[in-house]
């Protein structure tokens, strides 16, 4: 179906205007530069019910604008891009975010620490600095939204009578038209998308669940507190064929259990998205914070680019150390120095075509031969594996094993 392109266009040209008429009100200060941030004017949402439901400062104490989200996974949202855009229209770098943001989810207020947008819409992945606790994530719908719908939207940001509220509020929107990335709504019943909640969820509930369809991106703001505008009419972003990518950008780091402190308990590695190598002790009953002891491995965290990462005790000195197993076929050890891995050595090479397993098969590293240093242990594609003894600085030629 096409969307209808006279609506789409002349929406943000309005928003911009409106915008720029609130600059001068202190109390919507933290919400004036942002380019699209809105909220709905529709009912207070029941205790409980959205849970999944994020609000987003973005500007550290003084936040410069309010935006909304939704919880997909333990520690992901989903959101609109603009939200982190420094300045309106301006272009947002997958990383870190360039202003302090922070998510609150129920009474969990967590930082963001990575955004990954996506360049086809104003829709990106937002990543917390820790998983949020007793919250179920949202499923991203299957099911692309149909002209004649009327689903749900969510979002925590101006109401007709609030400019920063602290509440959930929900509304009823019709699917006016849909093009491939987004879709055309009209608030029902003086519903509205208002400043405040940009990135909000808008939901279906199918089998007694709700599921998200899209985000919000863009509106008119009728009947939205300071807006002079009457039309409910709104764009929202389409996320309803973005789950193959909401789970590849969620799944991306790596954790890896292996004893750092050489205390005989396995602690926590977790490789981020980002190239950080963070480690986290085992402590009998939790893992302790993180501290980063590498960086720059953003490129190796599910062996499709430059190559993997392993951790295991090759010196034999009771520390797991990282094992850099390259796509140019070297595999380097990094040794463990307590705070961080040194510059490393090359023990082997020749190993390209077994980074991911998809070629000749992959690479472990474990201590076969019981004197406390890994082994490298080769699982081929036609069905053999084989070790190859550690022998200091080096592995050896191997032998069959199964």
């Amino acid at each position: 179906m096409s969307g209808s392109n006279t609506r789409s266009a002349r929406a943000p040209r309005l928003l911009a205007a409106a915008l720029a008429s609130t600059l001068c009100a202190p109390a919507i200060a933290m919400l004036a530069t942002a380019p699209a941030a809105h909220a709905l004017t529709g009912d207070r949402a029941p205790a409980g019910d959205h849970s999944f439901t994020a609000q987003l400062h973005i500007g550290g104490k003084d936040p410069l604008r309010g935006c909304s989200g939704a919880v997909v996974s333990k520690q992901w949202l989903l959101t609109a891009t603009s939200c982190f855009a420094t300045t309106p229209g301006a272009d947002v770098p997958a990383g870190k975010p360039a202003l302090k943001s922070t998510a609150t989810v129920g009474k969990q207020s967590i930082d963001v620490i990575e955004v990954v947008p996506r360049d086809d819409r104003d829709v990106a992945m937002v990543r917390l600095a820790r998983p949020v606790a007793d919250v179920a994530p949202v499923p991203v719908s299957g099911d692309a939204p149909a002209t004649g719908e009327t689903l749900t939207g969510a979002g925590f940001g101006r109401t007709k009578t609030t400019w920063v509220p602290d509440a959930l509020h929900t509304g009823s929107f019709r699917v006016d038209s849909t093009d491939g990335t987004t879709a055309a709504l009209t608030g029902l019943d003086g519903a509205s998308v208002c400043k405040g909640d940009a990135g909000g969820p808008l939901l279906r509930v199918k089998g007694g669940k709700s599921e998200l369809v899209s985000v919000h991106s863009r509106s008119w703001q009728g009947g939205c507190l300071g807006s002079q505008a009457t039309r409910t009419e709104a764009v929202d972003a389409r996320v309803d064929d973005l789950a193959g990518w909401v789970k590849d950008v969620s799944h991306r780091d790596r954790i890896h259990p292996a004893d750092i402190d050489g205390d005989g308990k396995a602690d926590l590695l977790v490789h981020r998205t980002n190239g950080d190598v963070v480690y986290h002790r085992n402590l009998g009953n939790r893992f302790a914070a993180g501290t980063v002891m590498s960086s720059g491995w953003g490129r190796f965290v599910d062996g499709k680019d430059m190559g993997r990462l392993y951790f295991s005790d090759v010196t034999g000195d009771g520390k797991a150390d990282l094992i850099v197993h390259g796509r140019d076929g070297k595999v380097a050890v990094r040794k463990n120095m307590g705070t961080y891995f040194d510059g490393g050595t090359d023990w082997s090479s020749g190993w390209g075509r077994f980074v991911d397993g998809k070629d000749m098969g992959r690479l472990y590293f474990s201590d076969i031969t019981g004197d406390g240093k890994a082994d490298l242990i080769v699982h081929g594609r036609d069905g053999k594996v084989a070790v190859r003894k550690n022998m200091g600085t080096y592995f050896d030629g191997g032998t069959d094993w199964s």
